[in-house]
C-alpha cells in the first residue's frame, strides 16, 4: 500500500479535528463561540474536506468573518447544527470507504 498524500492526509485530520469540536458542542462543551471560531478557521482552510460545515457558516444574521453578539440563541443554534451535522459526517467517511 502506498503512502496517503499529504492532501488526504489533511483532509483526515481536518475532519477528525472537526468532529471533535462537533462533539464537544453537541455535548454542550466548551465555550461556544470559541468552537464555532475554531470550525470557521477549518473551514476557510479546508472547505472541500468539510462541506458539512456549511450550514454553520450560513446561520441567518451572523457573517462568521465579523463581528456579532454571542448570544444564549446563537450558542443554542451552534449546539442544534453541531448535534445535526455530526452524524452526517460519519456517514459520508463510511461511504467514503
Amino acid at each position: 500500500m502506498s503512502p496517503l498524500k499529504k492532501s488526504v492526509q489533511r483532509r483526515i485530520q481536518d475532519r477528525q479535528h472537526a468532529k471533535a469540536i462537533l462533539k464537544s458542542l453537541s455535548e454542550g462543551g466548551g465555550e461556544a463561540y470559541e468552537q464555532y471560531r475554531a470550525l470557521y478557521k477549518l473551514w476557510c482552510s479546508n472547505n472541500s474536506a468539510l462541506p458539512e460545515l456549511k450550514p454553520l457558516f450560513r446561520i441567518s444574521g451572523i457573517e462568521a468573518d465579523s463581528t456579532f453578539a454571542v448570544s444564549d440563541e446563537f450558542r443554542a443554534t451552534v449546539r442544534a447544527l453541531a448535534t445535526q451535522i455530526l452524524p452526517l459526517m460519519s456517514a459520508s467517511e463510511v461511504s467514503a470507504h
